[in-house]
């Protein structure tokens, strides 16, 4: 009968190369007495199916077979080792009772590369992720997510950092981006979504509600050149009602379009346009 993987194993003093099966129904452990099975057929150099098949058919949640080095105490993992994975994904790092426990690095296939502390399998606490992209992560994780203050950085130059929910940035964070241009105010999922002040490289200030990344509300503008905008936004751009103030005190109202003074447009060429497309 074909054999479920390749019987190579080896003692290297008191470390054993065992295969170890992540179970969904126990919480990714090893059942005891399947963990003593396997390494029993192993060291014999019997078929997984002949042998194991009748124990095993109990587990219907078993899923995949992982291979794991390092130091056994009581049939279970200890210490320092290192797991290979079916889809590609390493750990190396600490082990207890056969769970990721302790400083550790996590690879994935795509080469996202995650390291930090580790409990009950899991990112938790202070960690980094470097991405295959060059984006990387420096922050606090909960159960293997983002969750907790954190740093983003992109590489394009933008950097994000803030309070970090669910993976992503939400609630208070402030972005820096390569322009010069800075926003600071509330994210949701790691869009400016909510109160907000938008600072350009040029000194021009905004102040008001975004919605997916953008201007959409009545908003308070400062230009450095002493003018002043107060009007209505939508999707970045002035639309609806507002008034420019100049430096000399006087007054234009109107009505915007697009970002465009519709009834003095040859008057407010220089002015038509606010904000730029991009942060």
């Amino acid at each position: 009968m074909r054999q479920l993987f390749n019987l190579s194993s080896f003692y290297v003093s008191d470390r054993l190369r065992v295969p170890t099966f992540w179970l969904i129904a126990s919480n990714n452990r090893l059942l005891r007495n399947q963990a003593l099975l396997i390494s029993a057929i192993v060291l014999a150099g019997v078929s997984i199916f002949d042998t194991a098949l009748p124990v095993l058919a109990d587990a219907p949640s078993l899923i995949a077979l992982n291979y794991c080095e390092g130091k056994l105490r009581d049939e279970l993992l200890q210490g320092k080792g290192t797991c290979t994975f079916p889809s590609g994904n390493r750990y190396e790092g600490e082990l207890r009772d056969s769970q990721r426990q302790g400083k550790g690095t996590f690879t994935f296939a795509d080469g996202t590369r995650c390291e930090g502390n580790f409990r009950n399998d899991l990112l938790n606490g202070k960690g980094t992720c470097v991405f295959p992209g060059r984006n990387r992560y420096e922050g606090e994780f909960q159960k293997g997510i983002r969750a907790g203050q954190g740093t983003f950085f992109f590489a394009n130059g933008t950097r994000c950092q803030g309070t970090f929910r669910g993976d992503a940035l939400n609630g208070a964070g402030v972005c820096t981006y390569p322009s010069g241009n800075r926003y600071e105010g509330n994210f949701q999922n790691s869009k400016k979504q909510g109160r907000g002040i938008l600072v350009l490289a040029d000194g021009t200030r905004c102040e008001g509600e975004f919605q997916n990344d953008l201007l959409n509300s009545f908003a308070v503008c400062s230009l450095p050149s002493g003018m002043r905008y107060e009007g209505e936004f939508r999707m970045g751009r002035q639309s609806g009602k507002g008034v420019y103030t100049l430096a000399n005190g006087a007054r234009l109202e109107g009505t915007w379009k697009n970002g465009k003074f519709v009834e003095t447009k040859n008057k407010l060429n220089t002015i038509q346009r606010l904000l730029p497309n991009e942060p």
